[in-house]
């Protein structure tokens, strides 16, 4: 085992974020174990308003997941080859919503990221669905917002987890402040988030996926 996970599982256990006797099946799962580097990655970090900074890709994590339909611990919620036909990507969404900003944000690197998922045998798995939507969602600050927007266009799975971004971003009880500045900013939001969806149409195809899906029960 790498030093790096070693530290990973002891941070999240003496955080009291995960039990010890779970670490062995979350390091086996791909979207727990970047639930694991995340906890780890944004640790002792805070948003503006003071809540602690992991809430906010977990709080990505779910807004996904109630868009699709995903209910945990229950395999048959949604049908992958079905969001497939619809165009709702599926395939490295949920670890990309708890890996979006640990890059950008934190000490650990792609590289970093990505031998910890090679060590846990999703070699391919991370460098087919994960790392280039991780690579264009992460934010080099040095790139005008407007350019960075067309950079997260060039994949659906970076995509996706924008529009969740900006979804939870635009949430007025997260605001350290409510002021003018926030509301242009949540204006710009939503403006990128039509963008988004113009180019993938995300909700129609989405909303056309659960009436498809619940007739097929």
């Amino acid at each position: 085992m790498s030093k790096l996970l070693d530290q990973i599982h002891e941070y999240v256990v003496t955080s009291g974020a995960i039990k010890a006797e779970d670490l062995d099946y979350m390091d086996h799962h791909s979207v727990y174990l970047a639930m694991e580097i995340a906890v780890y990655a944004h640790r002792n970090q805070h948003r503006i308003n003071g809540h602690r900074y992991i809430e906010h890709p977990f709080n990505l994590l779910e807004n996904y997941r109630k868009f699709v339909g995903i209910k945990e611990d229950d395999p048959f919620c949604i049908d992958t080859d079905l969001m497939d036909e619809y165009n709702i990507p599926y395939w490295g969404v949920q670890e990309v919503c708890l890996l979006h900003d640990v890059i950008e944000d934190t000490e650990l690197t792609m590289d970093d990221i990505e031998s910890l998922f090679n060590e846990m045998g999703f070699e391919i798995y991370f460098k087919v669905n994960v790392k280039l939507p991780l690579s264009l969602i992460t934010h080099d600050k040095t790139v005008p917002h407007e350019l960075y927007i067309l950079e997260v266009l060039k994949h659906p799975v970076s995509s996706i987890v924008k529009m969740c971004d900006f979804y939870d971003n635009l949430n007025p009880l997260t605001l350290d402040k409510y002021d003018d500045e926030a509301v242009k900013r949540a204006i710009r939001y939503f403006n990128h988030m039509n963008m988004i969806d113009t180019v993938y149409h995300f909700i129609d195809n989405c909303k056309k996926y659960r009436e498809a899906f619940n007739n097929h029960k």
